[in-house]
């Protein structure tokens, strides 16, 4: 074990002497990035090795040695964290040294701190869970990825009274705070129900992409669009002069345009049995997993729309517009739960993409030849030359010749958002509203 100690000994001197004479300035995009990933491969290596070895330390007392009191102060002090923080990595490598499969992973260095606390945390409450998790991680999936696997998992295993326990808890912990920010500006953060957060999450949602999409949906990121709409919604709610829509205080075309709903896909199996079970399907469309007993709360409201997953085959369902037909939009909610890039893992503001062939060349609207990406990963494809091949489940995105940096893929699309907008400017010019 001597042996293997000294190794580790000169591979950290190794890395410290690169960090010491690396000079950053001095190497291209592509070369740091090369830095960058290798340095991560070691992050990773680094943390299994940790998981490995801590309960070792925490189990024969040796932290007390250096003169700490406890385990996590010990480990907080070597890894730069705090106490709390490091609590956490001794639970998770604990649990970890009693499961014989994560045990093989961390030997593999294969694990983060982050996915082996998503891990283990889904472990203590699904144990079968574990193997599913990991072979996720085999495959590539990213941490967004791997946590929402966990959730639907944790929920699956929960009994009734366990959930209304959970929710009770979450209920008796909601709150929102806010405070001025060092730098300036105010920086905030809620917690709630998933399900009183649905009810209000679409609407917001798609304020957020009308403003952002009238914005010409180029030069500013969705979110900072997504506080404008918080903020409307706000100031119309708490507007008694009765001059405006709640949440749209101005009149804008929100409260005009179509109806918006939340979304619930189920399993019919499912919603029959009144629990999900393993993969089934239980979740609120860009919130995520939730029981059973928490989507059919809100069945009776109009505001909600529900997808029932039970061998429905809507292949055959085309329209010669880009507008989506209902059926063919629900096949694709239930298909594409996240964007369909391998490893991307983002469920909000999906957008809806001709994958193989484009509209503008006569793509058919059709399931095979659609598929939901998030605004950074469709500017990546549309700009960028990406393309994604394969099938759902199986998805690979598939690099161009000549790969193009992110300033270039910014400035196309800053463009394309340019003259979108002067199109538009013109129709209107030439066609004016008359409301």
């Amino acid at each position: 074990m001597e042996t293997l100690y000294d190794d580790l000994d000169r591979a950290v001197h190794q890395i410290q002497q690169v960090v010491r004479d690396g000079t950053p300035e001095s190497v291209s995009g592509d070369q740091a990035r090369r830095f960058v990933e290798r340095f991560a491969e070691a992050e990773r290596a680094a943390a299994s090795g940790v998981a490995l070895f801590t309960p070792v330390v925490v189990e024969t007392g040796s932290f007390a040695k250096e003169g700490h009191a406890s385990a996590q102060d010990w480990l907080g002090a070597h890894s730069g964290s705090s106490a709390g923080a490091a609590k956490g990595r001794l639970a998770a490598a604990e649990r970890a040294a009693v499961d014989p499969s994560l045990t093989e992973a961390l030997h593999e260095g294969a694990l983060s701190s982050a996915q082996l606390a998503v891990v283990t945390k889904a472990a203590a409450e699904a144990p079968e869970s574990t193997g599913n998790l990991l072979e996720l991680l085999d495959q590539g999936a990213s941490h967004q990825e791997l946590s929402d696997a966990a959730a639907r998992h944790k929920a699956a295993a929960r009994s009734r009274e366990n959930e209304r326990a959970r929710r009770d808890r979450v209920h008796a912990t909601r709150h929102f705070r806010w405070r001025q920010d060092d730098s300036g500006g105010i920086r905030g953060e809620f917690f709630c129900d998933e399900v009183e957060w649905a009810r209000v999450a679409p609407r917001l949602e798609a304020r957020a992409t009308e403003l952002w999409k009238a914005a010409g949906a180029g030069a500013e990121l969705l979110e900072a669009y997504r506080l404008d709409a918080f903020l409307e919604m706000l100031a119309g709610s708490l507007d008694h002069s009765g001059s405006g829509h709640p949440g749209d205080p101005k009149g804008s075309s929100s409260s005009k345009g179509a109806p918006v709903h939340a979304i619930v896909v189920i399993d019919a199996a499912a919603l029959r049995r009144g629990t999900s079970e393993g993969d089934e399907l239980c979740e609120i469309e860009g919130i995520g997993p939730v029981s059973v007993e928490a989507a059919t709360e809100l069945l009776s409201e109009a505001s909600v729309r529900y997808v029932i997953r039970e061998g429905f085959d809507i292949k055959t369902v085309t329209k010669s517009t880009r507008d989506v037909a209902a059926c063919l939009e629900a096949a694709l909610i239930v298909r594409d739960r996240t964007c369909g890039r391998p490893g991307c893992g983002k469920r909000l503001g999906l957008q809806i993409d001709h994958r193989e062939v484009d509209f503008g060349d006569d793509g058919p609207t059709e399931l095979d030849n659609l598929v939901r990406l998030c605004p950074q990963c469709h500017a990546l494809k549309t700009y960028g030359g990406w393309r994604l091949e394969g099938e759902p489940g199986a998805w690979k995105w598939i690099a161009p010749a000549h790969p193009k940096s992110a300033h270039y893929i910014a400035r196309a699309r800053k463009l394309a958002a340019a003259k979108g907008q002067a199109a538009r400017a013109a129709r209107q010019r030439n066609f004016p509203r008359r409301d």
